[in-house]
Order: C-alpha cells, then structure tokens, then sequence
C-alpha cells in the first residue's frame, strides 16, 4: 500500500475519533440546562451535583454512578434510566417520572419524591431516609432491603411493592395504600400506619413494636410471628387476618375488629382489648394474661388451651365457647355468661366470681377440671337445690 493512503486512512481515523469524542458527556458544556434533551445518552459516573435539569427528558439513559446530589429534577423524564449506585441525596425529583428505572443501591436520604412516578422501579438495598415520598406511586416497586428511616410516606401508593427486609422505622405512612405488598421480615417500629390500607399485606415476621396502626384497614394481613408489643391498634381492621404466633404484648386495641382472625399462639397478655370484637376468631393457645375483658362477645370462639391467669373478665359471653385445657388461674369473672362453655381439663384453681357467673357455670363442662374445695361446694349447692326445685315441681 502506498504511504499516501496510509496518512489518508490515519487522518480519517482521527476525524472520526474526534467525531466520537465530541459526543461524549465531556463536551456536554451548555446542555446542562432545564428542558434539555439526554434521553438514550451515556451520563455515567458525572458531576451533575445542584444542576438544573428540571422538566428533562432522561428516558433510557445510564446515569450509573453519577453525583446527582441535590439537583433539580422536577418533572423531568427518566423513564426506563439506569441510576445504579446513583448519589441523589438531597435531589429534588418532585412530579419525575422514574416508571421502570433501575435504583438498585443508590442513595436518594433527603430526596424530594413528591407526587413522583416510580412504578415497578427496581430500589433494592437503596437508602432513602428522610425522604418525602408523599403521594408518591411505587406500586409494584422493589424495595427489598431499602432503608426508608424517617421517610415520609404520606398517601404513598405501596401496592404490591416487594419490601422484604425494608428499613422503615419512625416512618411516615398515613393513609398510605400498602395492599398486597411483601412487608415480611421488615423493620416497622414506631411507624406511622393510620388509615394506611393494608389488605393482604405480608407482614410476617415483621419488627413493629410501638407501631400506630389506629384505623388502619388489616382485612386478611398475615401478620404471623409479627411483633407488635406496645403497638397502637385502636379501631384497626383486622378481619381474618393471620396473627398466629404474634406478640401483641401491651399493645392497645380498643375497638379494634378481629371478626374471623386467627391468633393461635398469639400473646396478648397486658393488651388493652376494650370491647374488641373476636366473633368466629381463633384464640387457641392464646395468652391472655393480666387483660381486662369487658363487654366482649366470645359466644363459640375457640379457646382450647388458653391462658387467662389473673385476667378480669366482665359483662362477657362465652356461651358454648371451647375453653379445653385452659388455664383460668386466679382470673376474676363478674357477670361471666358460660352457660355450655367446654371446660373439660380447664383449670379454675382460685377463680373469683358473682353469682350469676357460678349459675352460668354450673351449666358449663366441667368433666375433669381443676377448681378450689370451695367452687366445688357452691357448684354442688346450686345443682343440688336444681335438683330439688325440680322434684317439687
């Protein structure tokens, strides 16, 4: 070959490099501006820290590792954008559009995600406390592992976010749509969750000690394992939800509604349960210990095998109620309706009770229950003057 076309060849080479070169984020200089157009543009690894590009369009491009901390991106567009590993502290993203982008380990603590789109977003082990999430939508976003400490999630569409293992302590939840997520195993303490809808929600094995939950709906929540001790769950709804094996320690449920919810081995001892509702619920193997149970309708719930040692019950019904095995140690029943109640194996060792809760119980099973001499006299007195009334009639 010619040593003309060599030098042809090589300068055409370099005009083309050059061309390459001019395209690349590097000479972006004057792009960098609100309304600008970076959509499908390679912006990896920049300084874009307090730029305005509020109202850009960034759909479907890679801004992977880039120092977006504390820009200004409202409305702007990163559908589909690759912001792996992103810094976006303190980045203002009120009203953008982030549907399908991928999150995954960036850092958004103090982000403003007002009114955003992040639907179906991927933000595993991504760190957003403090953020303002309010009215955000994240339906059917990964958050597995996401550290949302302090975040505020107020109207917050959740559902059917994957948010297994999240970090939401102290967090801001009211009213926010949680339904059908995958909460499990998360760490909720001391969250705010009033009003917040939560059908079928998995928050098995899920931290929310101290949680308030007032008003919040639960219908059909698997709450199983869950530990709620100190939880506020006045006026919640929880029709049959799953609650087995819960530590409700403490917690406080006036009015709360457990219609149909199963708490088998749950542990409600010291738990303020003022006229809750348990119609059809399942209360086998709970811990009732130390509670005040008055006005309370259990009229047929299962609670074989309970414990209720040193509990207050008043003004209840328990008629045909499975009370097998259960321990009743030094519990206090005033005004207790038992009539047909399955005390088979109870034990009422030291029970305190009124008149009419001793009649009731004299029409209860007692077949191989364990009760003081003296229960066993008054027992024996009114079946006795039963049996005379009825000889003289």
């Amino acid at each position: 070959m010619r040593p003309e076309l060599w030098v042809w060849l090589l300068w055409g080479a370099l005009i083309a490099a050059s061309c390459i070169v001019a395209a690349e984020p590097s000479n972006l200089s004057g792009k960098i501006e609100d309304r600008a157009d970076l959509g499908s543009m390679n912006l990896s690894f920049m300084n874009l820290s307090g730029e305005h590009l509020n109202q850009s369009n960034l759909t479907a491009s890679d801004l992977s590792g880039s120092n977006l901390s504390g820009t200004y991106l409202r409305s702007a567009w990163l559908i589909d954008s690759l912001l792996v590993g992103a810094k976006m502290a303190k980045a203002d993203l009120t009203g953008a559009d982030l549907h399908g982008a991928d999150l995954n380990g960036s850092d958004l603590s103090g982000a403003i995600l007002v009114r955003s789109q992040m639907s179906k977003v991927m933000l595993n082990n991504a760190r957003l406390i403090k953020a303002d999430l309010t009215e955000a939508d994240l339906s059917d976003t990964y958050l597995s592992g996401t550290d949302l400490t302090d975040a505020r999630l107020f109207r917050t569409d959740l559902s059917g976010a994957n948010l297994q293992g999240i970090y939401l302590i102290s967090a801001n939840l009211i009213g926010a749509h949680v339904s059908w997520a995958d909460l499990s195993k998360g760490y909720l303490s001391r969250g705010q969750f009033s009003r917040a809808e939560l059908y079928s929600t998995n928050l098995s094995g899920a931290e929310l000690s101290d949680a308030d939950f007032t008003r919040a709906y639960l219908m059909r929540a698997n709450l199983t394992g869950a530990n709620l001790k100190w939880a506020s769950l006045d006026y919640a709804d929880l029709t049959e939800a799953k609650l087995m094996g819960a530590s409700l320690n403490s917690a406080k449920l006036p009015y709360a509604d457990l219609t149909r919810a199963n708490l088998t081995g749950a542990d409600l001892s010291n738990a303020d349960l003022t006229t809750v509702r348990f119609i059809g619920a399942i209360l086998h193997k709970v811990k009732l210990g130390r509670v005040d149970l008055r006005e309370i309708d259990l009229r047929g719930v299962d609670l074989s095998e309970a414990t209720l040692k040193n509990a207050n019950l008043a003004l209840v019904f328990l008629t045909n109620a499975d009370m097998r095995g259960a321990d009743l140690r030094d519990a206090t029943f005033d005004r207790v309706e038992m009539t047909g109640v399955d005390l088979t194996g109870a034990n009422l060792e030291g029970i305190r009770y009124d008149q009419f809760t001793l009649y009731s119980l004299s029409n209860a099973k007692l077949e191989g229950a364990k009760m003081s001499e003296n229960l066993k006299a008054d027992l024996k007195s009114i079946l006795e003057g039963a049996n005379v009334s009825s000889l003289h009639g």
